[in-house]
């Protein structure tokens, strides 16, 4: 008898984890992501896969678990070794606070909607022009995203985590310019907005650029 409440508390962890919610900033579901369940010892123990906010299938948990997730589908190894960029870690108090904890039914990361507008020097927006945003930690490995500019010289990301990005412009088929940003975790906005400014070069064609 003395047993059964530690067992149905633990029944009841593992239910709320399995049930997870996992949103973005703004609450809306995470499109992909990686859950990882570590224990006390750092270990990783378990690891699902998240896509549309839920989770493939439950993981395990205890008191003394650290629940994080990270953005795009890693491998286990990559989970294990922080090869990754977390967007939620339980073990850190802030996280926790601002985003939720793990046996709470949802949580929200450090995701959020990124525009990049590309104008020409004189200010008139670089429309048709291609960019190419990578993160900065992998070079393209968990963001690597290839749009062209819309008409009023932007690139938007739906979902962008928080981390450091390089941005690559080309126009007309040169490299016009690079630039780089930080998307900050626990900002109080709801989106972030970056403009760079482009000068055309034209004595250096790239090879096999758009």
């Amino acid at each position: 008898m003395c047993l059964v409440r530690p067992l149905l508390a633990l029944a009841l962890l593992a239910a709320a984890a399995a049930a997870l919610g996992i949103r973005d900033w703004n609450d809306r579901p995470l499109v992909y992501g990686t859950a990882a369940v570590f224990d006390e010892g750092g270990s990783l123990v378990g690891l699902t896969y998240v896509f549309g906010g839920e989770a493939l299938y439950g993981l395990p948990w205890r008191p003394g678990y650290v629940l994080r997730v990270a953005w795009g589908i890693a491998t286990p190894s990559e989970a294990a070794s922080g090869r990754v960029i977390w967007i939620y870690d339980s073990s850190v108090a802030r996280d926790v606070y601002e985003l939720g904890a793990p046996g709470g039914g949802k949580i929200r990361t450090w995701v959020y909607p990124v525009t990049v507008v590309v104008r020409e020097a004189g200010g008139r927006p670089a429309a048709g022009c291609y960019a190419r945003v990578v993160d900065a930690a992998s070079g393209g490995r968990w963001v690597n995203v290839f749009a062209s500019t819309a008409s009023d010289g932007s690139v938007r990301l739906y979902q962008a985590p928080a981390t450091d990005y390089i941005v690559s412009i080309y126009c007309g088929g040169y490299l016009a310019a690079t630039a780089k940003f930080s998307v900050q975790r626990g900002a109080p906005s709801t989106a972030w907005n970056y403009e760079i400014a482009v000068e055309y070069i034209t004595s250096v064609k790239v090879e096999n650029a758009p």
